[in-house]
């Protein structure tokens, strides 16, 4: 009985093994192709999920799979992310096989762009720049009550002023215009941290006229295979822009 088992758990983590070896070929050849269709400097990343994978491939039919293309430079933009969400795709098994892979249809594609904070500091002219949340009672403190925290975000940057190194917090509104992401500031503090501030009254004042420079529109460029942008959102100190889309092939479009 013990030999059995024993059989048994090896034959298993065999064919473990044989899936994922599977998947990562196939993973691999939709990269590639992507890369040389829509004309990518890097390979891009393809995750097809699901386990088991082999009989996803056998049927043709793969529930989700995920492309990220990182470091894309776009106009203003030198190192973009752009992800894609794929649901319901159709890869013929033959053409895993053999590498000809010629299109790749996706019944529902979710794609976004992400602004990094490297990025978005060289925009605004400033040496760093995180980009965080705000919530509706970090918003009251600064008399800022009637913006929606769904669409502000806190900019904290170094800056100097009147000869002295501070360190500011910013709050900006963000919207889409235009395929466009145009950053409002409206309110510039010293950002002191827990610490007591040591921040004079005089540089405290002077600060408020580096306000509109925090102030600026950021082409994302276009989203993965002719998507328009749709939503707008601050995550994981980054700004995304999105937008979904059906019955895409992605060997049709571009990025």
């Amino acid at each position: 009985m013990r030999g059995f088992l024993i059989t048994l758990v090896v034959l298993v983590l065999l064919l473990v093994g044989v899936d994922f070896g599977a998947r990562w070929v196939a993973e691999d050849r939709v990269a590639s192709q992507l890369q040389s269709q829509l004309k990518l400097d890097e390979k891009p990343s393809v995750a097809i999920r699901g386990f088991p994978f082999l009989t996803q491939a056998a049927a043709g039919s793969y529930g989700a799979v995920t492309l990220t293309a990182e470091h894309i430079p776009y106009r203003q933009l030198r190192d973009m992310t752009l992800v894609a969400e794929l649901g319901d795709v159709s890869l013929p098994p033959q053409s895993l096989i053999d590498g000809t892979v010629r299109s790749i249809p996706a019944r529902t594609v979710t794609a976004s762009a992400q602004i990094d904070p490297t990025d978005l500091a060289r925009i605004l002219r400033v040496s760093d720049v995180t980009v965080a949340p705000v919530t509706a009672a970090s918003l009251q403190e600064r008399d800022l009550g009637g913006v929606d925290p769904s669409q502000a975000v806190e900019l904290t940057s170094t800056t100097t002023v009147l000869g002295q190194s501070v360190r500011a917090s910013v709050i900006a509104t963000f919207r889409l215009a235009g395929g466009q992401i145009v950053l409002s500031a409206r309110d510039i503090t010293v950002d002191t941290g827990d610490a007591p501030s040591a921040v004079s009254g005089a540089v405290s004042s002077a600060l408020r006229s580096k306000l509109g420079s925090f102030s600026a529109r950021v082409d994302p460029g276009q989203l993965p295979f002719s998507i328009s942008a749709t939503d707008l959102r601050a995550e994981d100190g980054k700004l995304v822009v999105s937008g979904t889309a059906e019955d895409v092939d992605l060997l049709g479009g571009s990025l």
